[in-house]
């Protein structure tokens, strides 16, 4: 087991958004976080990474139940969040963009350095010198995801990383995360609006409507359930 949450609720001011949220996922597993928007989703994975509080429930990852660790030390433990919207630092360039992270999140023995991350988006080391806002949505999304690999991820969350870019460039990626998954046994969380995309690279989906899980199971029993309808 790398992460489990239990009984998770969680939310903005007064508001609860997400309650009684339990799952569990396995190392190398691929998981489709599915639903329509404002399910609950992006809460979620907020609650999981500590940027939001949880009203109730533990999130343990690789054993350890996490309560108010620091983002920071979740960072450090392997646990990384791409979010909506990319999370590059536009200003720099693709090289110092992913000098600034690795000096962070790299240390002796991590599974990508940066010689590494160069060598999975090959793109991003014909990009070194090219300021990261001027690049097509397609380039930024593939530093972002550079970004997020960088050190050792053993759990990656992915929220909506298919907006804005080409059927190719979504293909390309999502191969690419499987390929990584499956060979490093890293966990993935797509949170995704291209159903068909995450689908194909999915080993479950869990389906998320109002707040609460409605459906976890395989994929061929996620297209055979009445929650299909929703997409």
């Amino acid at each position: 087991m790398v992460l489990r949450l239990s009984g998770v609720a969680a939310g903005y001011g007064p508001k609860t958004v997400v309650s009684d949220v339990s799952f569990t996922l396995e190392p190398g597993q691929i998981l489709a976080f599915l639903g329509h928007n404002g399910a609950g989703k992006t809460t979620t994975l907020k609650s999981i990474m500590g940027l939001l509080p949880l009203r109730s429930g533990s999130v343990a990852f690789d054993g350890q139940v996490l309560g108010r660790m620091s983002v920071a030390d979740r960072i450090a433990m392997g646990l990384r969040l791409l979010p909506e919207g990319r999370g590059i630092f536009p200003d720099l360039t693709v090289e110092e963009n992913i000098d600034v992270v690795a000096a962070r999140n790299v240390e002796a023995g991590a599974m990508f350095g940066i010689a590494d991350v160069y060598k999975l988006f090959p793109v991003m080391d014909e990009r070194r010198a090219t300021r990261a806002g001027s690049m097509s949505g397609g380039q930024q999304q593939m530093l972002a995801m550079s970004l997020a690999m960088l050190g050792t991820p053993r759990c990656l969350m992915l929220d909506e990383p298919s907006i804005g870019l080409a059927p190719n460039l979504v293909e390309r990626m999502f191969e690419q995360v499987h390929d990584v998954c499956k060979s490093h046994a890293m966990t993935a969380v797509l949170v995704e609006q291209n159903v068909a995309a995450a689908m194909k690279i999915a080993d479950r989906v869990i389906i998320m409507n109002n707040g609460a899980i409605v459906f976890d199971g395989l994929p061929d029993e996620a297209r055979a359930s009445d929650f299909w309808s929703y997409f």
